[in-house]
């Protein structure tokens, strides 16, 4: 069994074809059929029942699936290590929202150079399950499970948006935006880790805010611009939005950023390295036109 033989068994076993998934992999069909047979020949089972309509895996195949993608990703990362360590390229594959990307990881990217290869987007609720296949790295304001090596970044303001005229009528000429003068409005907060921020600071309020959540913070934002509500996001004002920095119980409400990776990952030590640098940026680095984010912190978590 060799690295070829599973990337030919799980293309025909996603594909449900040996023809198709001679076409994924960009070879011949009698190669992968020759893979096949060498791999059944050496594990001595059936992986695939051959049907009218195609390929169908044994349980053994079922079972072999389940395991070779774990395989196959060691592989890659052994390969990115030694490729970012010793020949200079660009291998760590970075997982996050829209926003953090192009905001945040991008202009960090073009001032420092660091080993990235690519950023994959998508939602914050999903970053953490791209560590067990495509991405080396996640950030994002989602708290990472106990079990990743992870490291607070920096501290995101959580600000509240919204029209002007609304802005006015409920703060007046405050400075800041006391969380418990939105009892009585519709507040709206992206599925972040805000979110849980929000709820966790609210709880404490004698009278709850009446809360409705949104995919992301510029939809929010979307929705505040339109006067449907109260935007809470870290984003910087946009949509002609007024904002004020939120605050609750005299304090500043603000929401971690968190870099996070598989704790057994081949390059953890450059994968904290690059933690700690990308930090560092952010506490000298201001990445929108005004201040959204405090203190760099030390891997204890301290603001210096």
């Amino acid at each position: 069994m060799d690295r070829r033989s599973l990337e030919y068994f799980r293309a025909v076993a996603q594909f449900g074809s040996v023809s198709a998934g001679a076409l994924a992999m960009s070879v011949t069909q009698p190669a992968v059929s020759k893979q096949l047979a060498q791999l059944e020949a050496g594990l001595a089972v059936k992986l695939f029942h051959r049907t009218p309509t195609g390929m169908a895996m044994t349980a053994a195949g079922e079972e072999l699936y389940g395991l070779s993608g774990d395989v196959l990703t060691r592989f890659a990362r052994i390969e990115g290590t030694i490729r970012a360590r010793f020949a200079g390229y660009p291998e760590i594959r970075i997982a996050s929202p829209h926003t953090t990307a192009t905001v945040l990881i991008t202009p960090f990217m073009v001032d420092t150079d660091p080993p990235i290869a690519d950023l994959l987007i998508v939602n914050a609720p999903e970053v953490d399950a791209l560590l067990e296949r495509d991405a080396d790295m996640a950030v994002s304001t989602m708290r990472p499970p106990a079990h990743r090596e992870q490291m607070v970044v920096a501290d995101l303001i959580i600000r509240v948006q919204g029209a002007p005229d609304a802005m006015r009528a409920r703060f007046s000429d405050r400075t800041a935006a006391d969380l418990e003068l939105l009892h009585d409005a519709s507040v709206i907060v992206p599925r972040t880790g805000v979110h849980a921020v929000v709820d966790t600071v609210v709880a404490a309020f004698a009278e709850p805010l009446s809360i409705r959540t949104s995919s992301t913070g510029r939809i929010a934002q979307g929705l505040a611009a339109n006067d449907h509500g109260f935007a809470l996001v870290t984003e910087v004002a946009d949509f002609g939005l007024a904002g004020l920095p939120a605050y609750a119980d005299g304090r500043l409400v603000v929401s971690p950023l968190y870099a996070s990776w598989d704790a057994q990952h081949y390059a953890r030590d450059q994968l904290r390295s690059l933690a700690v640098d990308f930090s560092y940026w952010m506490s000298v680095t201001p990445p929108w036109d005004e201040p959204n984010r405090i203190g760099y912190r030390k891997e204890g978590g301290s603001n210096l």
